[in-house]
């Protein structure tokens, strides 16, 4: 029966797909991809659940059906744009192409151009592992880009196995969490970025901490354990595993500005609950990070010291700005999209604590998953995150919320006949059910909701294309913008080559489309060689989450061509680009990508304070390596109370050093 559910739940999914082409994507409005998908595409995806749940009735698992199952879901969710659009799809994915492309090319970074340029890891990992794969090609490049979020998706379901592992429970619990962990990956953090790439290095380092550190656990005032006892291991296996734990967290830190922090604040709160073996690791990793932001990120906070600690504390105004903020404004119809996501994310927590509460009641203590819920909600007391701190708490928090949300319906372990003659009986199996059409429901509204500007065009690609070549030595492009001042990336794919060539300018877009002579001032101010583009993404946006006019666009190009001083020089059916006709006196700056990466301000103290925190990280590293090779309950050695305090002059050392380094270059 789960087999068939699952061959006709494909079959009703995938087969209407190749039908749906760019005349129908063109027909997308409010609700994006969704409001185009024909009705068999719906059933597929309700079939599929169907299947899953179905599989979650017998009393023992049929694992071989439940990856399948499981894995169809995955692909089904998130391959569906790659195959119906024929450009990869998020305009940032594009401008972190021209990240590669610089890189290629100069052989450098060049933290004056981008803040991302202060963590170039991903950059130069990804560069790296393409070129030695023959990847080049733009076009190859481009499908990268492609299938990227598919494969991040199925690359997140084996650490998410095995943090299920980490738990006490039985079967049905651990593949449900891993199910609702995928039917909630909406949040849109999956394409070619850092974050996607960090994230899959957050999962697996929680996913270490919880299978094979946590501090061992006896039954207390009648109440078992949440998590199972980690596996008995030789201390060579366990110094292997905690230098791939330190491995993932290093390689975390110069690819991402707040992973590494997440991944610090788990651990901390893990060690301060007694829940985690390594009582020395927030300190060492907190060194490691704390060191790269204030020596190798120098050119980022010594420019915007108020952008990064400007929002500490500021918790209300960083909630409102991350939550309501986004949804104010727009149609209708989008603001039901932004709506449903506040309403998914809020259910997913809500079972998350209803998980919490029924594991109390069937006797079991759980501290390590709520440390995973709910410890990144930290993260809205330091900054707003440019408006994407809700978005990034809910990635964060997903992988402790998806498996207590699943404890929800299940929460006993199955180890007594009596737990097991329950779940014979239950009717949870039924309300994961419904459960999980409220989610992938959920997910196609939510996730493909924004589709219409979210999909990037060939026109648009094409008129990138020439803005590229007419960049010599450099071109000024102005695209159109609500809010100059705060919405400032444009829905188009810019940036994929040419970074210290092009500089894009954020203009006002006159909400009436008759007033467009600011847009020719505003030319003309910027000076020779620059242009105005209007592309369908950008005034998709603009009508969805701005609330302009439908016909905006429109009447737009008919007010711009029957301008006398403005002629398109590039125009095709999804974008234009507007030239003066006469262009403005003078040259064309050169282009100043400003010194090669990375940027230190070398000073005796920054000296001092760097040799400190290098030595303090191997004194620190070496004594939890050292203890790990001790029996669990025995005393600290000499050898590792000898480092103790070596380490702790160091420590006065660095943060001393670091704290001039902040109060003189801020």
């Amino acid at each position: 029966m789960p087999a068939v559910l699952l061959a006709a739940g494909l079959a009703l999914y995938w087969l209407p797909v190749p039908g749906l082409d760019e005349a129908a994507l063109d027909a997308m409005g409010g609700l994006g991809l969704v409001g185009v998908l024909p009705w068999p595409v719906l059933a597929g995806a309700a079939l599929l659940v169907v299947a899953f749940a179905v599989l979650l009735w017998p009393s023992r698992p049929q694992r071989l059906l439940l990856g399948l199952v499981l894995v169809a879901t995955v692909v089904s969710l998130h391959a569906l744009p790659a195959v119906v659009e024929e450009q990869p799809r998020f305009a940032t994915a594009w401008q972190h192409l021209g990240f590669l492309e610089y890189l290629d090319r100069t052989g450098g970074s060049a933290p004056a151009l981008d803040a991302r340029w202060s963590w170039p890891g991903f950059f130069a990992a990804a560069a790296f592992v393409l070129r030695a794969c023959g990847v080049t090609d733009p076009a190859q490049l481009a499908e990268v880009v492609r299938w990227w979020p598919l494969a991040v998706n199925l690359l997140a379901l084996v650490p998410l196995a095995l943090l299920a592992r980490s738990v006490r429970a039985g079967w049905r619990a651990r593949w449900c969490g891993v199910w609702f962990f995928a039917l909630s990956g909406w949040v849109g953090q999956d394409y070619f970025s850092p974050q996607s790439f960090t994230y899959l290095l957050y999962l697996a380092f929680a996913a270490l901490l919880l299978r094979w550190f946590l501090a061992p656990s006896a039954p207390s005032g009648g109440m078992l354990p949440g998590a199972e006892a980690p596996p008995d291991a030789p201390p060579g296996r366990r110094a292997v595993l905690l230098g791939v734990a330190l491995a993932l967290f290093a390689a975390a830190v110069p690819a991402h500005q707040l992973t590494p922090f997440v991944m610090l604040g788990v651990v901390t709160v893990l060690v301060v609950l007694g829940r985690c073996a390594l009582r020395g690791l927030p300190l060492l990793l907190g060194v490691v990070a704390v060191g790269w932001v204030c020596f190798l990120a120098e050119p980022y906070w010594s420019g915007h010291f108020d952008e990064l600690f400007g929002g500490i504390g500021g918790l209300g105004a960083n909630v409102t700005s991350s939550v309501s903020g986004r949804i104010e404004g727009g149609s209708a119809t989008h603001q039901l999209v932004l709506y449903s996501r506040v309403a998914l994310a809020g259910l997913v927590m809500a079972l998350a604590c209803w998980g919490w509460w029924r594991r109390r009641e069937a006797g079991y203590r759980e501290r390590a998953l709520p440390v995973l819920a709910f410890v990144p909600a930290a993260g809205f007391a330091l900054q707003a995150y440019g408006g994407e701190m809700a978005l990034r708490v809910f990635l964060f928090a997903l992988p402790g919320a998806a498996l207590l949300a699943a404890l929800a319906f299940f929460p006993r372990a199955g180890t007594s006949e009596r737990e097991r003659a329950w779940d014979r009986v239950s009717l949870a199996p039924l309300a994961a059910l419904l459960a999980g059409l409220v989610l992938v429901g959920g997910f196609l509204v939510v996730r493909w909701g924004n589709e219409a500007f979210e999909r990037v065009r060939p026109g648009e690609v094409a008129a990138m294309e020439w803005v590229y070549a007419h960049a010599d030595p450099t071109v000024r492009l102005l695209w159109l913008s609500e809010d100059p001042e705060e919405s400032v990336t444009p829905a188009l794919p810019w940036g994929s080559r040419a970074m210290e060539r092009v500089r894009y300018v954020p203009t006002q877009a006159p909400r009436d489309p008759v007033l467009a002579g600011p847009l020719a001032e505003a030319l003309r101010e910027a000076g020779p060689v620059s242009y105005l583009i209007v592309g369908r993404g950008q005034s998709a946006y603009l009508e969805l989450d701005a609330g302009y006019s439908t016909s905006w666009e429109r009447r737009l190009l008919a007010t711009l061509d029957a301008r006398d001083d403005l002629v398109p020089v590039v125009r095709n059916a999804d974008a234009t680009v507007y030239a003066l006709r006469e262009a403005p006196p003078g040259s064309p700056e050169a282009a100043t990508p400003g010194p090669p990466g990375p940027t230190v301000t070398w000073t005796p103290w920054s000296v001092l304070g760097a040799l400190s925190a290098g030595l303090l990280v191997l004194l620190l590293g070496t004594r939890e390596f050292l203890r790990l090779r001790a029996a669990p309950d025995a005393p600290p050695s000499p050898a590792v109370r000898a480092l103790f305090w070596f380490a702790v002059p160091l420590l006065l050392v660095t943060v001393s050093a670091l704290v001039h380094r902040f109060w003189t270059l801020a």
